[in-house]
């Protein structure tokens, strides 16, 4: 059974599941954008041998929202994370993180590459890049979208299972039990009305993103031998670069198995279980 976990890190608390008791290899998992650490609710079980602390990232789950006005720029969920093992005394630990929490994962561990010792990734790699001339466009996009989000309405629902079932046809659709899950970690009631209680900032475009050299660098400093779930059905073939990016990094192993973008939850936890199991037992 997962543990509820909390940490304190400036003015902000974190929260989250932990599964194990410090007797497996240490291990951090990450969620995607807007879901929370219940994404890893029918995987961590699955790994044995692991002892697992799935985290919500500021702005999403039962964590705490960031007090700035800017964007949730992807290397400030880093110095957390680390902040994250400190205190668990985890001086090397391994990484697995779906999608957006995959591409930190990646940075984190080209950054501190003597702190990581597994890197799990599940449908990315690295973060979107972007051409250097395109940097005053990604800063407009930033600025006009973060002003849209200022006094923006939250989108309310007569009940729960309402909520469950607009996160069932979201951009990254989900099959129920799925949903269900992040929602009774994500939704919050008041006044009789439901909501997703994520930072609305998060909606809003990076201002600044890393170019393909930049994020190279930081892959080329990774030590361990990367595992890399892909899904038939996902989002992977979308991005040439990181596509790219992957041809030319000799340390990772990738796995395509059948399912959409979120295949590690209900139904096909077991089939990612199995390559993770398998990578982290090395």
């Amino acid at each position: 059974m997962a543990r509820e976990w909390k940490f304190k890190f400036g003015d902000l608390t974190f929260r989250g599941k932990r599964w194990g008791h410090g007797e497996g290899t240490p291990v951090i998992a990450l969620h995607g954008w807007l879901d929370n650490c219940a994404s890893f609710d029918f995987l961590a079980p699955r790994l044995e041998g692991l002892d697992i602390l799935a985290l919500d990232l500021a702005g999403q789950g039962k964590s705490d929202h960031r007090r700035h006005t800017g964007a949730y720029n992807i290397w400030l969920d880093i110095m957390e994370v680390i902040a994250v093992a400190d205190q668990l005394g985890w001086k090397r630990f391994g990484l697995l993180g779906h999608s957006r929490g995959a591409m930190i994962a990646t940075l984190l561990a080209g950054t501190f590459p003597e702190r990581v010792s597994h890197l799990a990734l599940i449908e990315a790699f690295a973060p979107q890049m972007v051409a250097a001339e395109d940097a005053p466009t990604q800063m407009a996009a930033a600025v006009e979208g973060l002003m849209q989000m200022q006094g923006r309405e939250r989108s309310l629902f007569s009940t729960f299972d309402d909520a469950v079932k607009a996160r069932e046809r979201g951009l990254m659709k989900l099959c129920h039990e799925d949903a269900k899950a992040l929602a009774l970690r994500g939704v919050k009631e008041t006044g009789g009305k439901f909501f997703w209680d994520y930072d609305v900032k998060l909606n809003a475009p990076s201002e600044v993103k890393f170019t393909y050299d930049q994020v190279k660098a930081f892959v080329d400093r990774i030590i361990p031998q990367i595992s890399l779930v892909v899904a038939e059905e996902g989002i992977m073939g979308a991005f040439e670069k990181m596509q790219k990016l992957i041809e030319q990094t000799p340390n990772v192993q990738v796995s395509n198995l059948p399912g959409d973008h979120h295949l590690h939850m209900s139904r096909q936890s077991d089939a990612v279980a199995d390559v993770f199991s398998r990578y982290f037992a090395q």
